[in-house]
């Protein structure tokens, strides 16, 4: 059969890196029995990708408007680096004798990367690819996704301290007549967050109305702006909810006080600084959904922001489980403070994709399993 085993492994075991940072592995290839090949190379590439289809109307030669169903793209790349580990493009052909072989490869990330973040409509991607030479045959192709987490500060975000209260009122009609208000007020201690955190809510909901509240939700979502530039410049704007609690009823001329606990989870930092093509933001959303189809919900929202280091002055992070990794991220832990314990890193589940691009061969290894980055999760206690 020749070919065992053919496959590459990080030497971060979580394979998340920073910019600067750098990137180091192995590629191992086993066989059970000897393989001409000309060289082992290795591919190394940093880069965001934006596509989705448009619908526009079009006129025609017959001075007629149809509809035209369009793709357009976006695209950036930040670094290529494309090496041999064994042999060389123009070497001759060599005989590697069967059993396991392996060949260290390591990659300095450029300082300036925006952080990986996947999603239907764009990417922004950092792989490692390796490629068996086979002279006068199809090569073999192994590829593997790792993660960049670009450093968002919260302590250096003055905006991040502040407080938030939401102050929201509707009155609905009724034969021809304005209710008394509905009334909503809700408090957030701070507007800046890391995953693992608890966002507290203090929620204060006084109904004067006659119309009964189902429900109070509290929801967190990410805005998301995709840019393409060809064949022409075209904006899109998603909006997705990655957290959410809600409470009610509220009964018709009746009140409620209470706090609701929202758990930040494994999310990129805010903004996606250093890309051109994909925008990122937070959004607290609360919205009283009343009942009758005939009266609309009352909405309120604020920006908040998603860090990678927590706000000095707001909670206190605990020990997660021991594990010491290097180039895993300790400059991150201590940037504000050196008490923090440095965050664990868990996969960013609502991005899982495949790592197959447009016009890359299916026999690549790796590209029919599916990548979801990995973000940095602080352990907090949870009496604050």
């Amino acid at each position: 059969m020749g070919l065992k085993d053919f496959r590459i492994i990080f030497d971060n075991p979580w394979s998340t890196y920073y910019p600067g940072q750098t990137v180091t592995g192995r590629v191992i290839l086993a066989l059970d029995s000897p393989k001409k090949l000309r060289g082992v190379n290795i591919k190394i590439k940093g880069e965001a990708n934006t596509c989705w289809a448009t619908d526009r109307q079009q006129l025609n030669q017959e001075g007629r408007y149809e509809n035209e169903s369009q793709t357009v793209t976006g695209h950036e790349e930040y670094f290529n680096i494309q090496y041999y580990l064994l042999g060389s493009p123009s070497g001759e052909e060599m005989e590697l004798p069967a059993g396991e072989h392996s060949y260290p490869f390591s990659c300095t990330l450029p300082p300036n990367l925006p952080s990986s973040f996947e999603h239907d409509y764009g990417h922004v991607r950092y792989t490692v690819k390796a490629i068996i030479d086979r002279p006068w045959k199809f090569d073999h192709e192994v590829k593997i996704a790792f993660t960049v987490v670009s450093n968002f500060d919260l302590n250096k975000e003055a905006r991040a301290t502040e407080p938030v209260h939401l102050e929201m009122s509707k009155t609905f009609c009724c034969l021809c007549c304005g209710s008394p208000p509905l009334k909503v007020n809700v408090i957030l201690p701070v507007k800046g967050y890391v995953p693992g955190q608890m966002m507290s809510i203090r929620v204060n909901v006084d109904n004067q109305s006659g119309i009964v509240v189902d429900t109070i939700k509290c929801i967190l979502r990410k805005v998301i702006t995709f840019k393409a530039r060809s064949p022409r410049a075209e904006t899109r704007i998603e909006k997705q909810i990655v957290a959410e609690v809600s409470k009610g009823p509220v009964e018709a001329n009746g009140s409620a006080d209470y706090e609701q606990k929202l758990e930040i989870p494994p999310l990129p930092p805010s903004n996606l600084t250093n890309c051109g093509i994909i925008d990122l933001e937070y959004n607290f959303k609360v919205e009283a959904c009343v009942a009758g189809w005939y009266h609309r919900n009352l909405r309120g929202n604020t920006l908040v922001f998603i860090g990678t280091v927590p706000l000095a002055s707001y909670q206190t992070s605990i020990l997660p489980p021991t594990t010491k990794v290097e180039n895993a991220g300790g400059d991150f832990a201590n940037s504000a403070d050196p008490t923090y314990a440095p965050p664990s890193y868990e996969e960013y589940g609502w991005s899982v994709r495949s790592l197959r691009d447009p016009g890359e061969s299916d026999h690549v290894m790796g590209i029919r399993g599916h990548f979801a980055p990995k973000y940095p999760v602080y352990n907090f206690t949870q009496n604050q």
